[in-house]
């Protein structure tokens, strides 16, 4: 039992990645849990705002009300999800839509019959919307639903909604869209049967995770936090349409939503002359993203999100923009928003038991530290990339010995003289954002290496594999290039597990800095050394890894630096 969507998928990703089992799904890689039964205590809680996952509220609150009402088109659909058309085998419909068979199943209106049936008995057992088509669902495409059926049960005046689903992406289906529209769905039927919404259970065959999720699930889990936005008082809008009324209030919302999407604007008379909050407020909401889509400056679609209700709708759409603008700041926030936010952003990185998370590459290595490093080093690259539009190419302006090397030992010898001499950090860098900086200027090296020798940077990236072309590993663009190779490189070795203290962590980045001093100053710097790429690596690699440990041993030390990374 979990308390929401939240809960139920950040721990969902943690059973996958720990017990699941490696299978191919569509000819890729997953790994798998069968047989998975979850249950959600509050499913109204349907918006999820979680560190690393890049929701779309405006694509969910589209789908949702699109499959409701009954529609199976992509032209609304594409707009708002435009790789819809890839994965419908007619380009024109999908097939798999839920609206196929829940409003039209060979004639029969599902939610109406049943409403129909819980309104005369509640105490009814039958009251069952079936997905499974053997006519559809046995041929081949790719747009087949993995859903099977509904069961709507009233138990002590509570509907509690029971789903049955063949096969289940955890990341795009299951918290990317079902629980979602479902929980709508739930909402609805609570509120046409005059009941109170109960716990929502799912259960999936086949529950799964792709392998190209692995790494940023991992970043997930790492950094997950014990709170959501419902933790701060945030509500979802209440539906109260009454089912005689429910076809024709959906005309009218896609008669609106149909002018907000080809460009109309003033529509404000129109979306107010709805009386159910949620409706109102989901065709507010997409007045805001088409708004967007339609070139609105940032001041407007700050002034129209200050005008929304404050509910889970608002704080949704305000942590998307924050994304998609790229600023955290363009809102004026209520004083509960901020709070919210403030926690959120402000951040803590989860220090639970995740070890165990077992990964593809099956190293000895604690889990839980690999998630943090690449976690870590995400936000490093972020401070590479902030700085890098004011500073542009000027790291290595002066050539390798001078202006590269040059910058590493300027953040060694500070960072020298504060692990071993009783002096305090200025106020304006402490000891962490040095040592952040050593890992920035280390992996800006190897980038260096790659452009300049070439063939012993190949050598070396050989060992960590899938290893991309040359060239995405150069300049300042191939930052993040070498962030996997160097993440790779942290997870095949076991030495890390035993550097558990400062000391240790400083010791070797003495180690590899002095190898490195002694290889360019001590002889001919312009050959091409493999111990160049090799040394530098572990440079990076253990001025993270003392980040790590600061993460555990000082969470609000380590975070001021997560803060200024963030404001710089």
């Amino acid at each position: 039992m979990f308390k929401n969507v939240t809960e139920a998928f950040q721990k969902g990703l943690r059973a996958i990645l720990q017990e699941g089992e490696v299978v191919l799904v569509r000819s890729h890689e997953a790994r798998e849990v069968r047989s998975h039964l979850i249950k959600i205590a509050s499913p109204l809680e349907r918006v999820y705002v979680i560190p690393h996952v890049y929701n779309n509220i405006f694509a969910q609150i589209a789908e949702t009300l699109w499959m409701i009402s009954g529609r199976n088109d992509t032209a609304l659909l594409s707009h708002y999800l435009p790789p819809t058309e890839d994965f419908a085998d007619d380009s024109n419909i999908r097939r798999s839509a839920y609206s196929n068979w829940l409003r039209n199943w060979q004639g029969i209106d599902q939610i109406k019959e049943v409403a129909r049936i819980l309104r005369q008995d509640c105490n009814k057992s039958n009251a069952v919307i079936v997905k499974f088509d053997l006519a559809q669902d046995y041929i081949e495409g790719q747009d087949i639903s993995g859903n099977s059926w509904l069961h709507f049960l009233i138990r002590n005046g509570r509907l509690h909604l029971n789903v049955s689903i063949c096969s289940n992406d955890i990341w795009s289906d299951f918290s990317g869209i079902t629980t979602f529209e479902l929980s709508v769905l739930h909402e609805m039927m609570a509120y046409w049967t005059g009941t109170q919404v109960g716990e929502y259970s799912h259960f999936a065959s086949s529950f799964y995770l792709y392998e190209r999720h692995y790494q940023q699930a991992k970043k997930i889990i790492a950094s997950s936090q014990d709170k959501s936005l419902y933790d701060f008082g945030f509500t979802n809008p209440p539906f109260s349409t009454p089912l005689e009324e429910f076809d024709g209030a959906m005309g009218c919302w896609f008669a609106i939503e149909d002018k907000m999407r080809h460009g109309e604007i003033n529509l404000s008379q129109e979306i107010n002359s709805l009386n159910d909050s949620f409706l109102r407020n989901s065709l507010e909401m997409l007045y805001i993203y088409n708004r967007h889509l339609h070139g609105a400056e940032q001041n407007e679609i700050a002034q129209l999100i200050e005008y929304l209700p404050t509910n889970d709708f608002k704080i949704g759409a305000i942590e998307y923009f924050s994304r998609e603008l790229n600023n955290q700041n363009f809102v004026k926030l209520q004083d509960k928003e901020r709070e919210y936010f403030q926690y959120l952003w402000g951040g803590r990185t989860a220090d639970n038991d995740y070890v165990g998370i077992e990964d593809s590459l099956a190293s000895k290595h604690p889990t839980l530290n690999v998630a943090k490093f690449v976690s870590i080093f995400d936000q490093l690259s972020i401070l590479h990339t902030k700085k890098s539009l004011v500073y542009k190419d000027s790291w290595k302006k002066h050539g390798e010995l001078l202006g590269v090397f040059g910058s590493i030992a300027r953040k060694y010898d500070r960072i020298e003289v504060l692990m071993t001499e009783e002096v305090k950090p200025t106020s304006d860098e402490s000891l962490f954002d040095t040592v952040a900086d050593m890992a920035v200027y280390a992996t800006k090296y190897l980038t260096y290496l790659a452009e300049h020798y070439q063939l012993i940077f190949q050598d070396f990236i050989l060992q960590y594999p899938p290893i991309e072309a040359i060239e995405n590993y150069c300049y300042n663009e191939g930052f993040d290039s070498v962030t996997k190779i160097l993440s790779r490189r942290y997870e095949s070795s076991a030495k890390w597990e035993q550097i558990s203290s400062y000391g240790d962590c400083f010791l070797a980045i003495k180690e590899n800095y002095k190898g490195l001093e002694n290889l360019l100053l001590k002889g001919d710097w312009r050959r091409s050394d493999p111990q160049k790429c090799s040394l530098t690596a572990d440079l990076a690699i253990s001025s993270i890894h003392y980040l790590v440990l600061a993460s555990t041993k000082e969470p609000e030390n380590f975070h001021k630096l997560l803060r200024y990374i963030e404001i710089l």
